[in-house]
């Protein structure tokens, strides 16, 4: 089998990675929602945002809790709510990955281009909208974001393997 055969088996896009980034401290305006576990974290907040709809922090723990159960399209709703209320890059950045998880690549590099605007020097939010270029064809602008990853941490693993499959995909060894 060819090398790019199987490249193309074992790898089907470029790799959007969130790499142990947590938005900031838990605010101090919500501890009751902060500190429940499971289910009663869930029901704490939705009881909060039944009272207090403008909380963004309040929309962004729903999101992240709908995310951690892979409900990804409850999860992009709420972070679109947080990020309305409070233009965040790391709310944008999780919107993004919500998007990626209902295979929506168009709202993803939406959602990523708004990271990069809000958050120029974060690296993976450059690698992730990379693979998100990838994945709407548009070559060009995949390589660049990537390269742009690079650029911005230097061994940053996952990038340097998108950009290399990035070439792969156009032909370009």
């Amino acid at each position: 089998m060819e090398t790019a055969a199987i490249m193309a088996v074992m790898f089907a896009c470029a790799l959007p990675v969130l790499s142990s980034c947590s938005k900031k401290e838990p605010s101090s305006k919500t501890p009751d929602v902060i500190q429940d576990q499971g289910q009663n974290k869930f029901l704490t907040l939705k009881q909060h945002l039944q009272q207090k709809p403008d909380d963004a922090e309040a929309w962004y723990d729903m999101a992240d809790l709908y995310y951690q159960n892979s409900l990804f399209g409850k999860a992009a709703e709420a972070y679109k709510k947080a990020a309305k209320l409070d233009p965040e890059g790391y709310t944008y950045l999780k919107l993004g990955m919500s998007y990626d998880a209902i295979n929506q690549p168009r709202q993803a590099a939406a959602a990523y281009e708004q990271a990069v605007k809000l958050m120029p020097s974060y690296a993976v939010a450059y690698n992730n909208l990379g693979a998100a270029y990838g994945k709407l064809g548009k070559s060009g602008k995949e390589i660049a974001a990537f390269e742009k990853a690079i650029k911005l941490r230097s061994h940053y693993a996952t990038a340097r393997y998108n950009l290399g499959y990035a070439y792969l995909k156009k032909g370009d060894k």
